[in-house]
């Protein structure tokens, strides 16, 4: 953007930083909602008794020195490894590290957590007593939606091409840096956190409530990722003319210049792609064919459909569980209609003649879905009335 290169930057994927702030966004949304759910009192507060003044114990030493380790062996070589060759995503999933980086993060860490040790401890430590909007829960939420959700997204993806699946496959594609569907994060990700909500006694049709508009806002961000990265889902060619005076070109018909798909080549063009003129070094391809910018549709969808959720009707709708009705509806028809300019290689399933996205079965059933709950809830609402 700024024609500036910083190489220990080269570790921030651009898809990985869209992802990041998606799910910043979508802590800042729930969090918001959650507490306006706790004062309407469709939440219960959370009591947090604390021992203010007395030493850590042990395992917060033991737990910030490996975290800190980890940091330095492996964040750090990654972010400073000299070699002009070096591709950090390349050894992410790796043994590779550097020792005497992770034992000085160690040192750092743990000398300034003693400091701050020290300094908070009382001569006779006491309990206090907080209390806490259901916001408190975030923490927790959010780090179980991201372990599962990062399971649910290999998971699905690898599902995806269902022919070719092996053993050694699997494990490829596990532990590479590519390969995410959005649906398999979704799905078990939303799966993981009601897990959690039923075991802390959460109402499970709120918390949907709460997640519903957070999970659009985070898709809108996250496909701006894929829009920029050029990560390959992106659409059909499309060689026509643009029909839109006020249209850009490029939100018509793009040929992804600089894609991450065209990066580490070796020398050869990969399929479907042509060299950049004059472009040397890594990224240098573009698409030969342009094709529709799906990631763009899907991202200004997404943002769409989160200001209706958000705006107006979290606001008008009371019922349990109806706003995630209307999201499941909403994601599904985003989807289903985006699908049918998108391109999917050989990742279809087949039932006779009939072929088929992933995303495209996922999507009838999350409209199907969300429009029974609706017509269900309505009619619960015309009987209570009448």
């Amino acid at each position: 953007m700024f024609g500036i290169e910083i190489p220990a930057l080269q570790i921030l994927n651009t898809f990985g930083f869209f992802v990041a702030i998606s799910i910043a966004g979508a802590f800042w949304s729930m969090s918001a909602e959650m507490r306006r759910r706790t004062e309407l009192g469709q939440f219960q507060s959370v009591e947090v008794k604390t021992i203010v003044g007395a030493a850590y114990p042990w395992t917060d030493y033991l737990l910030n020195g490996f975290f800190a380790f980890v940091f330095g062996y492996k964040i750090l070589y990654l972010m400073f490894n000299g070699e002009e060759t070096f591709v950090p995503q390349e050894h992410i999933f790796t043994s590779e590290g550097n020792f005497l980086l992770g034992l000085l993060s160690v040192l750092i860490v743990l000398g300034w957590r003693y400091y701050s040790d020290k300094k908070q401890r009382l001569p006779e430590p006491n309990i206090e007593s907080n209390t806490h909007s259901a916001e408190w829960h975030m923490g927790n939420i959010t780090t179980v939606a991201l372990i599962s959700g990062f399971v649910g997204a290999k998971l699905f993806h690898i599902l995806e091409n269902p022919s070719g699946l092996s053993l050694t496959s699997i494990l490829d594609a596990f532990f590479s840096t590519g390969g995410w569907t959005f649906y398999g994060g979704l799905v078990c990700g939303a799966a993981g956190v009601l897990m959690y909500c039923y075991r802390k006694g959460i109402s499970l049709l709120r918390m949907l409530d709460a997640g519903g508009p957070a999970m659009m806002l985070s898709y809108g961000i996250g496909r701006f990722g894929c829009q920029f990265s050029g990560d390959g889902d992106w659409g059909i060619a499309n060689t026509a003319p643009n029909p839109f005076s006020w249209l850009p070109d490029w939100a018509w018909s793009y040929r992804y210049p600089h894609n991450v798909l065209g990066g580490q080549t070796g020398g050869f063009a990969p399929e479907g792609m042509i060299p950049i003129a004059g472009c040397e070094g890594d990224y240098c391809y573009e698409l030969a064919v342009p094709v529709y910018p799906t990631p763009l549709y899907e991202a200004l969808l997404g943002l769409s459909l989160f200001f209706i959720l958000w705006k107006v009707l979290r606001f008008k709708i009371q019922a349990p569980g109806k706003l995630f009705a209307w999201y499941m509806v909403f994601a599904g028809a985003e989807r289903f209609v985006v699908e049918s300019i998108r391109e999917h290689g050989d990742s279809l399933y087949k039932i006779g003649s009939v072929s088929f996205s992933q995303a495209q079965l996922i999507s009838i059933l999350l409209m199907m879905a969300g429009t029974l709950w609706l017509l269900k809830k309505q009619q619960s609402e015309t009987i209570k009335s009448a």
